[in-house]
């Protein structure tokens, strides 16, 4: 998947965002109000309406942290420890056009405990209506891979 840099873009309002708190579990909120003039997208600030309260963004901060809110079809990058977003150069968003990187199962795990590492690992996978299909293939093309390596 094409991504770019932390650049936080305008939301609108009933979009969801989320990140994750210092105890490692995924928090999601919703846009509730958003200043700013709707003819520059550039400068803004937006409400959250959050399980604790209300929080809020802006466009006047970098969102690098594990802990920032972010659109929820951000992923973040564990490498390069910044959040990145799809691009959209014009393709499109079918969610089976998207490559989730989804990591191999480790030996010996089973699937319902490497699916739930997978969601922790990437929790907007949850949101995409093809996750099991996804999942299922990337579990059976491991099955394939240990089946060859035995024959060999």
């Amino acid at each position: 998947m094409s991504l770019k840099s932390f650049v936080l873009p305008r939301p609108q309002l009933g979009d969801k965002m989320y990140k994750f708190t210092l105890t490692k579990q995924v928090e999601e909120c919703l846009v509730v109000s958003i200043i700013g003039p709707p003819d520059n997208p550039e400068y803004w600030s937006a409400t959250l309406l959050t399980k604790n309260g209300v929080e809020f963004v802006g466009s006047d901060r970098e969102y690098r942290g594990r802990h920032d809110w972010v659109p929820i079809t951000w992923m973040f990058d564990e490498e390069r420890k910044v959040w990145v977003a799809p691009l959209d150069d014009g393709a499109s968003k079918d969610a089976d056009k998207i490559d989730w990187n989804v990591p191999a199962p480790k030996a010996g795990e089973k699937y319902m405990s490497w699916r739930a590492r997978v969601f922790r690992e990437i929790p907007a996978l949850k949101k995409d209506a093809q996750a099991t299909e996804i999942l299922s293939d990337v579990w059976k093309s491991k099955s394939s891979d240990s089946v060859e390596a035995a024959e060999a």
